[in-house]
C-alpha cells in the first residue's frame, strides 16, 4: 500500500481525536499529551541497530496542536445521540488476557455503566450445555454493545477459539439482532482480544465452525493495542533469567501456597493449570506461526483497523508521591521492551500491533490509525489495579468509531 493511502486512516483519526478531545473540553497542551503525529510503522525505524532512539519523527509541538485545530472543518458528521439512534450496528468486545481475574471490565468506563444511554449486555458461558446467559447492564437504547466473557482468558488461543465462538453463537440477542433485525457486526478487539478474534474469523471462513450468521454479518474488526504478533514481555517471562518475573517458577509456588493464587491472578486450579500455555500463546514466536495458518484465511469481505499506544519511558507517574501503582507496573513491564524498540506501549512493540503480513485481506480493507500516547492500559483502563489514568478514552473511542463508520461506507 502507498504512503498517501496508508496515511488516509492515520490522518482522519488524528483529527477527529482532536475533535472531541476539544468537544471534551481539553486544551492544547492537555490534548498534546495524548497525540502523536500521524505515521505507520513501517514509516519509522522501529527494529536493528539503527533503530530510532527518540521521537523526534513521530512527536508534535503545542503550537502543532493548535494548528491543527484550527484547521479543522466545523460542523458535518459527528458521533453523537441521533448516531448512536439510528446505528445498526453490533459492537462486539473481545477482552484482553485473565479478564476474569481483573478488578475492572475493559473498556469499564463503556461497559460498566450503569446508566448508560446504550444497551449494554454481558455474555457468559451456559452451564452444561445451556445457552449463553446474558445480563443486561444497560438499556439506553443508544448503541448495541456486547462484552464477551469468554472463559479460561489466561488459556492457549487454542483452547478459546471453541467457546468463544459458542458464546456468541448461543446468545438469542446477539442472534435476534443481526438475524431479525439486520444488524451487522463490528468485532472490538483489546490486547490478547485481538488475535482471537482474528482467529475465530479465520476459522468462521473455512467451516471450522457451525455459523450461520457471525460471518455474514460482520462488518469490522478493531484491534486495540493487539498483541497479534505477540509480545517481547512473554517471551521474557518464560525465559530462565527474566527480566521482569518467570511465569513458571510464579505458577509453581502458587501451586505451593493456593493462597498467592487470587494475588497472582490465578484464583483457580484451572487459571494455573492454563497460565504456562496462555503465555506461550502470546510470545512472538507462537503467534508468528499461528498467523502463518489463519491470516490466509480471514475473509476479505471485512475492514480491519489497528490502533497502537506509545509511552515514552518518561511519561509513566512511577513515583511514590504521585500513588499510581498502575503505572509504575507498566513502566517495570515496559522496560523489557524498551531495549528492543522504543515504540511500544509498555507490553507490545508497535509492528506487533499490525495485521499478518501472510494476509490476503486486500489492501484497501487494512487501515491502521496510528497511535496515541499512552500505556497499553490506558486506552482500555481508567484504573487497572490501583492509579488513575488521565487518558481520554471517550473521545478516543468516537475517534474510532468515526472513522470506521467513513472507510468502511466509503
Amino acid at each position: 500500500m502507498s504512503p498517501t493511502a496508508r496515511g488516509l486512516a492515520q490522518d482522519r483519526f488524528f483529527q477527529h481525536f482532536l475533535a472531541y478531545m476539544q468537544a471534551q473540553g481539553l486544551s492544547a497542551e492537555q490534548m498534546h499529551a495524548h497525540v502523536w503525529k500521524p505515521h505507520h510503522p513501517h514509516d519509522l525505524k522501529v527494529l536493528g541497530a539503527d533503530r530510532d532512539r527518540d521521537f523526534k519523527a513521530i512527536e508534535l509541538s503545542e503550537s502543532d496542536v493548535r494548528a491543527q485545530l484550527a484547521s479543522l472543518s466545523p460542523g458535518g458528521f459527528c458521533i453523537n445521540g441521533d448516531f448512536y439512534r439510528d446505528d445498526r450496528t453490533v459492537y462486539v468486545l473481545v477482552p484482553g488476557f485473565t479478564h476474569e481475574t481483573l478488578r475492572n471490565l475493559s473498556l469499564h468506563e463503556v461497559f460498566d455503566d450503569r446508566q448508560s444511554s446504550h444497551d449494554v449486555l454481558m455474555l457468559r458461558p451456559g452451564i452444561d450445555g445451556q445457552p449463553t446467559q446474558e445480563e443486561w447492564r444497560a438499556k439506553g437504547g443508544g448503541l448495541k454493545l456486547v462484552y464477551a466473557q469468554y472463559p479460561r482468558s489466561n488459556a492457549d488461543s487454542l483452547v478459546i477459539g471453541q467457546p468463544l465462538f459458542e458464546l456468541l453463537h448461543n446468545s438469542a440477542t446477539l442472534r435476534r439482532w443481526v438475524v431479525v433485525e439486520g444488524c451487522r457486526i463490528v468485532f472490538l478487539g483489546y490486547s490478547y482480544g485481538c488475535p482471537l478474534t482474528l482467529e475465530l474469523l479465520a476459522n468462521l471462513n473455512r467451516g471450522t465452525f457451525a455459523d450461520n450468521f457471525i460471518l455474514k454479518a460482520t462488518k469490522a474488526v478493531v484491534a486495540m493495542c493487539g498483541a497479534i504478533g505477540g509480545s517481547y514481555l512473554a517471551d521474557d517471562v518464560l525465559k530462565p533469567d527474566p527480566q521482569l518475573l518467570s511465569i513458571p517458577k510464579l505458577v509453581a509456588r502458587c501451586q505451593k501456597q493456593p493462597w498467592l493464587s487470587a494475588l497472582a491472578g490465578m484464583p483457580t486450579q484451572q487459571f494455573r493449570d492454563d497460565m504456562v500455555g496462555g503465555v506461550t500463546s502470546l510470545t512472538r514466536e507462537v503467534r508468528h506461526e499461528r498467523a502463518m495458518d489463519y491470516a490466509p484465511h480471514l475473509p476479505a469481505h471485512v475492514h480491519y483497523f489497528t490502533l497502537s499506544a506509545v509511552m515514552p519511558m518518561m511519561d509513566y507517574r512511577r513515583h511514590w508521591w504521585q500513588f499510581n501503582l498502575d503505572d509504575y507496573s507498566m513502566w517495570l513491564q515496559a522496560k523489557v521492551s524498551e531495549g528492543v524498540c522504543i515504540y511500544n506501549d509498555g507490553q507490545v512493540v508497535t509492528l506487533d500491533n499490525l495485521m499478518p503480513k501472510e494476509s490476503a485481506v486486500p489492501e484497501n480493507h487494512i487501515h491502521h490509525l496510528g497511535a496515541v500516547r499512552g500505556h497499553h492500559w490506558a486506552v482500555s483502563y481508567r484504573t487497572f489495579n490501583f492509579g488513575r489514568n488521565r487518558f481520554p478514552r471517550k473521545a478516543l473511542y468516537k475517534a474510532m468509531l468515526h472513522t470506521l463508520v467513513e472507510l468502511t461506507d466509503a
